[in-house]
């Protein structure tokens, strides 16, 4: 989480050094959603590992800018976040796959996804693969009859309305303890 948080900071300095003459800790904080103490103690953090410097513009003003060293670390932790989350699409898209196969397999001739979701593309993906229809819907009144549904994981409450055979729950599929 830290490691996360450091990340952010280090592109948010970056990409504010373009915009911004001057670049204060709250609008740091503002930017990276964290109090402004914490924003602190991430600066002092990048500070003392010398990723970033913090210069004087005015007697008032400093802004922050990255050392040659926080552009190295901005790119190598970028690509390593980058290749944990292609790592965890394709898990994804292994595990949509596979209950898309076994739903095309039953006779459902759609897949829907209820409810926003960052892996909608995935479903959509998985139902042109087998020949299968998709939606995107929000409402479970608008769920076709032959479908198997993905439920977002942005709806908390558990549906009472489709059989547990029809459908899954995406919050419960990629859980680390499932």
């Amino acid at each position: 989480m830290e490691h996360d948080s450091e990340l952010l900071l280090l592109n948010t300095i970056h990409e504010y050094a373009g915009q911004k003459k001057e670049i204060s800790q709250r609008d740091l904080s503002r930017a990276i959603d964290m109090s402004l103490g914490m924003t602190n103690v991430l600066v002092k953090r990048l500070t003392h590992k010398g990723l970033i410097v913090m210069k004087k513009v005015s007697a008032r003003n400093v802004t922050y800018v990255l050392t040659p060293d926080g552009m190295n670390e901005l790119a190598k932790r970028t690509y390593r976040y980058l290749k944990r989350t292609m790592k965890q699409v394709v898990v994804y898209k292994e595990a949509v796959l596979s209950l898309a196969e076994k739903a095309s397999g039953c006779g459902y001739t759609a897949l829907v996804m209820l409810g926003e979701s960052d892996i909608s593309f995935i479903v959509e993906y998985a139902a042109g693969r087998f020949g299968m229809d998709f939606h995107l819907v929000t409402l479970t009144a608008d769920i076709p009859e032959e479908s198997f549904v993905f439920v977002s994981e942005a709806i908390s409450e558990n549906l009472n309305a489709l059989p547990e055979s029809r459908c899954v729950y995406i919050r419960n599929l990629f859980r680390e303890d499932a």
